[in-house]
């Protein structure tokens, strides 16, 4: 006669919490762990596994076995040692039942006369056994054509038996449903049957979906300052319109993206049974909307720099950010005013405008200039935007050392930009994974004559790739480019030309010292490329490591073929770790070091990652 053993739905539930339990591990294929330390006064031992057992299932019986863990407190009799192996032998029968082995058999033996004792687990593990029916089905047995199939759970039939798969189905039951136009589903049974004849294991569902409902009126708590037409426009749904959980996480992401709440509820109510109607209900908490901020940093090339900044991100009640910003080091010191202003055409258009003025004093060139744009963005999805503006920009040159002849000259350019980017990083401040990638479209036309026009395109791409979890180990990889093409690169103003080197460059050579030059000294060039390499380690939670390669050159033509050789630097980081994002300490050394241009290794000191 067929034998069918029943396990109740809290049990499958301790299942999964028991393999969570951190503890310690031992080397695959041990069996016997001695402690070479003093142990304290009471009944000393030691503790044996036997039988074939796979590491990875052996590893969860020591994480989860009391004698293991209480050895250092070792019991006063035999007796109370016994008990603690009793103990084992029921959580281990759930780890066994956890991974489909449900005749698994534990036998318990001591030897309390060896010193030290030996307290042995003889384990048959059993057969494995095989996911071989999932049924769903409603409380009343009615219709449950609503209902998921297993494939759409994630679960294949026949499979081994594993109890984390179950658990995580059960989660996408109600999340399908939900994403389904069912926000009242609820899970009222799991029953897992275990057939011993054939080593087959059931599981049945009974599901109350609830019923199908649209997206009822939404009501905002909380604001003070915010005004809830904003906030209404952004909501990615109609009323009226088939529920989706999906649309409601949407939402809850684009208000936390705003920046203006310290905490965000999005709430679904019960369906109206009148109108099949869910209410939103939004409650918010409101953040401090103006910030004063300020900085240091130190690079050996730049010397020391400072910047300070005001922002207000909430400007007239509708998520309008004025900012104003200006820094200063021996080389630049510039000041500038933005304001955003979002929902502007639609809730996916940004208005953004921008003045800039500044002073330079570099290698290169000697100067002012003053640059005002505006342009309007749109996002597309939540990783695609684009956007066009308009712009001047505005340069005296007192020293150009491409043209030393020259004692003053001016430019102006009219530039119309166009832009497009894709940003799936997980992290703005520290991204551990994903990708971005940025190009631009600009035409320069010359205002002031003799001043000829360009084209100029650029490009960034940057790709983060996770390789540990613990300890924390990411590999960043960038390429930056970008020309000036239609004219030669001595007739470009010298603050638009390219320039490589530095800390945000090609780390080891100093700044803009990296392209074409007059003797020693740099000239800019007419298009660039320059690419970097880190591997980021987190050694601990607070301190880094990151060892880098950076490359590329500024060129003195627009497109190829190219004369300037590709110039290699290398170095080490240190990174720490705060809550405002990490500081970074780099030291690095040029690879193809110059007589009397390279010094022999550059010192950087600023907060956040080099990109």
């Amino acid at each position: 006669m067929m034998r069918a053993k029943r396990f109740p739905k809290v049990l499958t539930g301790l299942v999964l919490a028991l393999i969570l339990v951190a503890g310690l591990t031992v080397p695959a294929g041990a069996g016997t762990r001695v402690e070479q330390a003093k142990v304290p006064p009471g009944l000393a031992y030691v503790v044996r596994y036997d039988g074939h057992l796979d590491p990875e299932l052996l590893d969860l019986l020591h994480q989860v076995s009391k004698a293991e863990a209480l050895r250092d407190a070792p019991p006063d009799s035999a007796l109370l040692l016994e008990r603690r192996a009793e103990e084992d032998k029921a959580a281990f029968a759930k780890v066994f039942q956890s991974r489909g082995r449900f005749a698994a058999t534990v036998s318990i033996s001591l030897d309390s006369a060896a010193s030290p004792a030996v307290l042995t687990y003889a384990i048959d593990p059993g057969p494995q056994f095989d996911l071989r029916a999932v049924v769903l089905k409603t409380p009343d047995g009615g219709d449950a054509s609503a209902l998921p199939t297993a494939e759409r759970l994630g679960l294949a039939v026949p499979s081994p038996f594993a109890a984390k798969a179950i658990l995580d189905a059960e989660a996408k039951i109600t999340e399908l449903l939900r994403d389904d136009a069912h926000p009242d589903v609820k899970v009222d049974n799991r029953q897992v049957t275990a057939n011993f004849a054939d080593h087959a294991v059931s599981v049945v569902w009974t599901v109350s979906p609830g019923p199908k409902a649209t997206f009822g009126p939404t009501s905002f708590a909380g604001l003070t300052t915010v005004k809830e037409n904003y906030l209404a426009g952004m909501i990615p749904w109609r009323q009226g319109q088939p529920y989706d959980a999906k649309n409601v996480e949407t939402y809850r992401h684009a208000l936390n993206a705003t920046g203006l709440f310290a905490a965000v509820q999005v709430e679904t109510g019960a369906v109206d049974p009148a109108t099949k109607q869910a209410p939103i209900k939004v409650s918010l908490t409101e953040r401090k909307h103006r910030t004063i901020k300020g900085g240091v940093d130190y690079k050996t090339d730049e010397g020391p720099g400072a910047n300070i900044g005001w922002e207000n991100r909430n400007l007239f009640g509708g998520g309008e950010k004025l900012a104003v910003a200006g820094s200063a080091s021996g080389i630049e010191q510039f000041g500038e005013v933005a304001f955003e202003k979002p929902d502007a055409l639609t809730p996916k258009d940004l208005f953004k405008a921008k003045a800039r003025v500044a002073n330079e004093d570099k290698k290169a060139y000697k100067g002012q200039n003053a640059t005002a744009t505006a342009s309007l963005r749109r996002q597309f999805t939540d990783a695609v935007s684009g956007g066009v503006g308009l712009g001047y920009r505005a340069s005296r040159i007192e020293e150009d050392q491409s043209r030393p002849w020259e004692s003053e000259a001016r430019y102006g350019f009219v530039f119309l930009p166009v832009e497009l980017g894709y940003d799936g990083r997980d992290d703005v401040l520290d991204p551990q994974k994903g990708l971005l990638a940025t190009t631009s479209l600009a035409p320069y036309w010359g205002t002031l004559s003799g001043k000829d026009n360009f084209l100029r395109p650029e490009f960034t791409l940057a790709h983060y790739l996770k390789i540990l979890d613990k300890p924390g180990l990411v590999l960043a990889t960038r390429a930056v480019g970008g020309a000036n093409i239609g004219t030669a690169s001595e007739n470009v103003t010298p603050d638009l030309r390219w320039y490589a080197g530095g800390s945000g460059s090609i780390r080891g050579y100093s700044y803009q010292s990296v392209g074409p030059m007059r003797g020693k000294t740099p000239v800019g060039g007419a298009s660039l490329f320059t690419f970097s390499t880190e591997l980021r380690w987190r050694v601990t939670e607070l301190v880094g490591i990151v060892p880098f390669l950076d490359g590329g050159t500024a060129f003195g033509k627009a497109l190829p073929p190219y004369d300037q050789p590709i110039m290699l630097g290398a170095g080490l980081g240190l990174r720490v770790y705060t809550p405002v994002g990490p500081i970074r300490l780099d030291v690095a050394t040029p690879l193809a070091r110059r007589q009397d241009i390279d010094d022999i290794a550059q010192f950087y000191c600023s907060i956040g990652q080099s990109f």
